[in-house]
């Protein structure tokens, strides 16, 4: 029996001990992402992306538009979960809550080819990561295509890999038919059935009687279809075509796996061959002499760097952060030693019990698509699966045609925005951002990097160690930047991480465990730390990497204290409030239960609504020229740095500690006030 066939015998076996880490580690992730979901106020794109939503949910219509930036999947994702619990900040978040989870879960999936301890790693990783949790906690796109991405790549080496379908793909299928079939169907159900409640029921179970009988046959025929093989890569068609229908920047990251798949042909054949044999330890010294000579004529720029991470943690003016300052130091110094000492054992033979990824290679590939008629009809399947599920997506399930040509106007509209640096935080934005919140990832994913180059035979490995460095370095050269695009070079290097500490700790040599054991357990511990201080503690804290423009969390004790005033008008959701201020989301998704609720941008004349919300210091002299024969003022709240925003009462209904507007002029902020 050769090495491929006793790994995967290997894989059937019950492992007791990788089964209950792996639930454990999905539960980790799971009460990482849904507990207190409505701790943190909605962003400002939250505030957005919830009007879409709430459009959708009312009126039953959305309509793409390209200069929205991204694409349609998130509101259709969240509908279901609004529908059964109503347009609160719950539900829409545990809608991406959910596939941030099922990423760590997928990660899981990765054990044959970064092996079962690299495997848990990168799921813990993942599920520990500071960004990872604090976006998964956010109503906007960016998550879905994270698992989309992770998503593509399981579906196509499963595929190469001759795998038969298993009961998640098959699964994963029938959701994916039944999403392409049942929405449309109740759709028609519902233009046949006009004003007829009963027609419309008739015609609703008639259709799904029909897709049900549909959609067995298809799964039957698929399941026969060299033992469901074929299943992994129309779920990786439809994957791609969700990533474009849910943002723009697929392309980048389709991208750079395509040319991470020649890098890593070209690699192995480099590593392989007799030059690099014969050189390799004077390249390897080569390298390191010449990370010391840049280190050496670049000192002062170091000094700077240095200087930089200090004053961010332990700064004068700044929250200080001894345990993540001296932990990440700690971390730095435990990954050199794990180098050093993988590179003293790797002139012995290789030890690792984790087996050549051998079957995944261009030829299976192609053997696996087939020849002549069966080659055709994946073609056709492939294709077609693509474009139904763009078109439906983009045609807003076949209501609205005119967004599947808008959808390529979006690339215009997006190359232009991504030439544009508006966080001002330079070439080197995402090292500064990484450094604060996800050092581990960066450090560890560096120390598996280097191990899979070097070693050159794990073929995944390589794959992930190119890809995170391809969108590394395609998204710092692109002016355009936001934390939360960061995340999409941080999942592979979650798996390149986790292949590292599997090559330290799985071997015979007592040395390189320690120091596997010792990265693993420093790296656990700071982003466990980092996670907790970031989502939920400082997740408004502008100091910190992933609180771009967030919401300040006063702004929830002003939709309470507007929720008071409702109610002691007696009028409750019916009071009226005019929204004066040209700064104002989120408040559209607080107030969408409020059916006078009325967003101006600018002053208007009002003197029988309940409520005005207006904009601080920019509208004061305005606000009291225009408000003060029939308003108070209640107080005045942060909405977002920079932007204070005030609530004005009917003097009927204000209370005895309110104001006259003369005193507006007089309110200093918190932050002045220290």
């Amino acid at each position: 029996m050769d090495e491929e066939n006793i790994q995967i015998d290997e894989e059937q076996k019950p492992d007791k001990f990788w089964i209950v880490s792996s639930v454990l580690i999905t539960a980790i992730a799971a009460f990482l992402r849904f507990f207190w979901l409505a701790l943190k106020p909605l962003h400002h794109d939250e505030g957005v992306n919830g009007f879409f939503l709430t459009n959708l949910v009312r009126d039953g219509v959305y309509k793409y538009d390209p200069a929205n930036y991204h694409g349609p999947t998130l509101y259709y994702i969240a509908l279901p979960f609004v529908k059964l619990f109503g347009l609160k900040t719950i539900p829409i978040r545990v809608s991406v809550a959910l596939f941030g989870v099922l990423t760590v879960v997928l990660a899981l999936f990765l054990r044959r080819y970064i092996g079962k301890t690299g495997s848990l790693f990168a799921a813990l990783f993942l599920a520990l990561s500071p960004g990872m949790v604090y976006i998964s906690r956010y109503f906007i796109h960016e998550i879905f295509f994270i698992f989309l991405s992770l998503a593509v790549v399981v579906a196509v080496i499963y595929f190469i890999d001759k795998r038969k379908a298993g009961p998640f793909a098959t699964l994963w299928m029938i959701l994916l038919l039944m999403m392409c079939f049942v929405p449309s169907a109740l759709n028609l159900a519902a233009f046949l059935g006009g004003e007829s409640a009963w027609a419309v029921w008739a015609f609703a179970i008639a259709f799904l009687i029909v897709e049900s009988a549909l959609i067995y046959f298809v799964m039957r025929m698929v399941l026969a279809w060299d033992k469901g093989r074929p299943i992994y890569l129309i779920l990786a068609s439809a994957s791609v075509a969700f990533i474009f229908a849910t943002k723009e920047t697929g392309f980048i990251t389709l991208g750079t796996m395509m040319i991470a798949c020649g890098c890593v042909w070209i690699w192995r054949g480099i590593a392989a061959g007799d030059a690099f044999q014969r050189l390799k330890w004077p390249l390897i010294g080569g390298l390191h002499l010449a990370a010391l000579l840049a280190a050496i004529i670049f000192r002062s720029e170091l000094k700077d760097g240095a200087k930089w991470t200090y004053e961010n943690f332990l700064g004068e003016g700044k929250i200080q952060e001894p345990f993540a300052f001296y932990a990440i130091v700690v971390l730095t110094l435990v990954v050199i030693f794990a180098w050093s000492v993988f590179l003293y054992f790797f002139r012995q033979p290789d030890e690792s019990t984790l087996a050549d990824d051998a079957s995944l290679t261009w030829s299976n590939l192609a053997l696996g698509v087939g020849g002549g008629t069966d080659r055709m009809l994946m073609i056709a399947a492939l294709a077609t699966v693509f474009i139904y599920i763009s078109v439906l997506f983009f045609s807003s399930f076949f209501t609205y045609a005119e967004g599947v040509s808008k959808a390529f106007e979006a690339y215009t509209i997006w190359t232009k925005t991504g030439s544009k640096d508006h966080t001002q935080n330079g070439l080197l934005a995402y090292i500064k951002w990484g450094i604060k919140v996800e050092t581990p990832l960066l450090l560890l994913s560096a120390l598996g990097a280097g191990i899979a180059l070097l070693k050159g035979k794990h073929r995944f490995a390589l794959f992930a160690t190119l890809w995170s460095l391809g969108l590394f370095l395609a998204y710092t050269l692109i002016p355009y930047k936001t934390p939360w695009l960061a995340l999409s070079f941080y999942l592979p290097m979650c798996i390149v991480a986790g292949y590292g500490i599997n090559e330290l700790i799985n071997t015979r040599n007592i040395l390189p465990k320690i120091a596997g054991v010792f990265v693993a357990f420093s790296a656990t511990v700071l982003l466990a730390y980092q996670t907790y201080d970031l989502n939920f503690v400082r997740y408004d804290d502008e100091e910190m990497a992933y609180v771009y423009a967030h919401s300040k969390r006063p702004m929830l004790d002003m939709v309470a204290k507007i929720e008071y005033y409702a109610d002691k008008s007696g009028k409750g959701k019916e009071a009226t409030i005019e929204i004066v201020s040209p700064d104002y989301w989120p408040l559209t998704w607080y107030l969408n239960e409020y059916s006078h609720a009325n967003f101006h941008g600018s002053l208007v004349d009002a003197n029988v609504a309940e409520m005005i919300v207006a904009k601080k210091t920019d509208q004061d002299g305005a606000v009291i020229q225009k408000y003060s024969a029939h308003y108070r003022f209640a107080g005045v709240w942060a909405l977002r740095p920079g932007v204070d925003l005030m609530l004005l009462v009917k003097k009927d209904l204000a209370d005895k500690d309110a104001q006259d507007l003369y005193r507006i002029p007089e309110w200093v902020s918190p932050e002045l006030r220290r």
